[in-house]
This record gives structure tokens, sequence and C-alpha cells, in this order.
């Protein structure tokens, strides 16, 4: 993939992720059973796929392939925190809280890939954060939601980073597929053992959300996100997902109407987000010309 196909792609994707918000909120489920059916009709819409082209298994040494199963718990305990956060506060909120992931990911990533810390990163992080702030200063009544979001931008941050090393390792669609059964299958046992089958079930009106959140904003948009991390970092990444949020509430005013209105700070908000968004693409560009090695 090109690195113009790439960012391409990356903002298509960052806007179907920004749907998943609005349809987390239409859905009627918990969020414990409505992540178990994404990722059941993720998995399944991925094998099919995968099963019709006649893909070949791929070598994958038994380090690897744990790794990525267990990064696909890490999936399903953001997914889960992410939707409780929605169903706890507002689609708006959630998101806000969820441009705390560039941070997490400045001091994470250092770490797996054993270099240091770039402050330019740690700071532009910060400025987004800062930005989101600006655009959702809340009531402290939500503070529980805010929560969960946080717990869900740290693992964001941590599985999306391990993504960016499965990806060297494995084809994009096949470690999707691994960390969606994953996920499925973790999620079934714990259901299983601390009961909530007998919530589980979709009503009539959930199937065509379920449906398009399993495929549309998980099959697809999860496989693209790792074949995106080959040619771009985990920060870049993350910096270009903080446009989620702009996405997401302009969908949830048009279906929610005032419920999910902007305050008065959003303006300024979206402007300080904007600009670290473009100046970590253009930090990467000056660091791509003085090095030819450089992964943007």
């Amino acid at each position: 993939m090109k690195p113009l196909h790439a960012q391409i792609t990356l903002h298509a994707t960052v806007l179907v992720f920004g749907f998943t918000g609005v349809l987390g909120k239409l859905i009627s489920l918990s969020a414990t059973p409505l992540v178990f059916w994404r990722t059941l009709i993720g998995a399944g819409g991925l094998y099919l796929w995968m099963g019709l082209r006649g893909s070949k298994r791929p070598v994958m040494t038994p380090k690897v392939r744990v790794g990525i199963l267990a990064t696909g718990l890490l999936v399903a305990v953001h997914w889960v925190t992410f939707f409780a956060a929605i169903k706890a506060s507002t689609v708006s909120l959630a998101l806000a809280v969820m441009a705390t992931v560039p941070v997490f990911v400045a001091l994470i990533e250092p770490v797996l890939r054993r270099r240091r810390v770039d402050p330019s990163e740690l700071l532009l992080g910060l400025l987004a954060v800062l930005g989101l702030w600006w655009m959702y200063r809340v009531d402290v009544s939500y503070g529980y939601g805010m929560l969960l979001a946080l717990v869900s931008a740290f693992c964001a941050a941590l599985f999306g980073t391990l993504n960016s090393i499965w990806g060297e390792h494995a084809p994009s669609l096949t470690v999707s597929k691994l960390e969606l059964a994953a996920a499925c299958g973790g999620l079934a046992l714990w259901m299983s053992v601390l009961g909530g089958w007998e919530s589980a079930m979709p009503s009539n009106s959930d199937w065509l959300w379920l449906i398009l959140l399993g495929v549309v904003a998980t099959s697809v948009a999860f496989a693209l996100t790792v074949e995106v991390m080959k040619v771009m970092s985990p920060f870049t990444v993350a910096m270009a997902i903080n446009l989620e949020p702009l996405y997401a509430i302009v969908l949830a005013l048009l279906i929610f109407g005032e419920e999910e209105v902007m305050p008065p700070g959003f303006y300024g908000g979206a402007a300080v987000l904007l600009a670290t968004v473009f100046a970590d693409a253009r930090l990467k560009r000056r660091r791509a010309r003085r090095s030819p090695d450089f992964t943007a």
C-alpha cells in the first residue's frame, strides 16, 4: 500500500469508526452482549471472505499466534468499556476521552519497540487532549463514563501498537480474524461464567445495526487499520483517529438532535485538534526527507 493510498484508506476507516458510537447507542443491548455479537458477526464475515478467496493459512510461530489471540482479548475489553462509556454518558463524551489514545501510544510504543520516548509525539498527544477538553467540558455526573472511556483508550493504544508488530508477521486479515475470534470466545466464556446470556438476544430492530456494526465497522474497518499500520506508525494512525469525534459528533447530531449538541468550546477545541493532526503529518514528512528509512 502506497503512502497516499494509506492516508485515504485511513481517513475513510476513521469515518466508519465515527459511526460505531452512533450504532452503539442505537442498539438496545448492554455493552458485553453487544460486543459479543459484533465480534461474532465480524469474525464470521472475515472467515467467509477468506474462505471464498481461497486464502492460504500463513505460517506463524506459536509465540506470534498466542500474542495475536491475547491481543484479541484486549480488543474485547476496549470495545466493552467503550460502549459502556457511551451508554453511561454520550457519544460525544466517550469519543472525546478517546483522544487520550495518542498520549498512551507515545508512552507504550517506546517500551514495546525499545526506543526512546519522542518528546514531539508526547507534546502533540497532550495538545490533542487539551483540544478535546476544550471541546467537551462536561458535568461531573459523567465521571463514570469518562473513566470507562479512559480505560478503553488505554486498551486501544496498547492493542494498536501490538497490531503494528503483528502486522509484520502475518497478513492483516489473518490478524483481524484471530483477534475477533479470540474476543468473541473470551466474551462467550465471560457470560457463561458470570451470567448474561438471558439478556444477550438482540431485538428485531437491533439486527440491522448489529450487521452494519459487525461487517462494515468491524470486519472491513478492522482489517484496513491493520493494513495501514504496515505503512504508517501507530502514533500517526492514532492522531488521525482523533478526527473520529468530529465525524461522530456530526452524525450523532443529525440522528439524535439536541441530545448531542456541541458545546461552545467545540470550535476552538476542534481547531487545536486539527492542528495537532496536521502538525504530526508535517513532522513525519520532514523526518522522512531526512531519513529514507523512516516509517511515517
